[in-house]
């Protein structure tokens, strides 16, 4: 029987996220690795501004993880993350994807699937079509 509390992604999502330790960036995210669809640049500096920020937005985050697969060196979880928006109080519950390289038991490279969209529209934002 498989075991995702084995997994990498599994410590990151519980440590990182769950437990609010940032020093677990650096345990767990290579120096060089880059976050896909979360971060632009590469590296822990990187990965920590978008944390930082994200937790200055939201508090009591929690990610479920829900499975995790695991194969040679890539990993792919689907999660749901739960938060408040701080400035509203509202709760915002939406899901994910993440698909994992792993290096030296670190995130090498990670490659993000938020429903971003649903927790904006949890908060109220609307699509506007493009003005032309």
């Amino acid at each position: 029987m498989r075991s995702i509390n084995t997994t990498v992604q599994y410590q990151w999502f519980n440590k990182v996220w769950n437990n609010e330790d940032e020093t677990a960036i650096d345990e767990l995210f290579a120096e060089d690795a880059i976050a896909h669809g979360l971060t632009e640049e590469p590296g822990t500096a990187a990965f920590k501004a978008f944390y930082n920020n994200f937790k200055n937005q939201f508090s009591n985050i929690h990610v479920e993880v829900h499975d995790v697969l695991s194969e040679g060196d890539m990993e792919a979880s689907r999660c749901k993350v739960k938060a408040i928006e701080k400035a509203s109080g509202k709760p915002v519950e939406f899901s994910g994807v993440c698909i994992t390289r792993i290096k030296d038991g670190k995130i090498a490279e990670a490659w993000n699937h938020y429903d971003f969209l649903n927790m904006y529209q949890q908060l109220g934002y609307t699509l506007q079509p493009a003005v032309v």
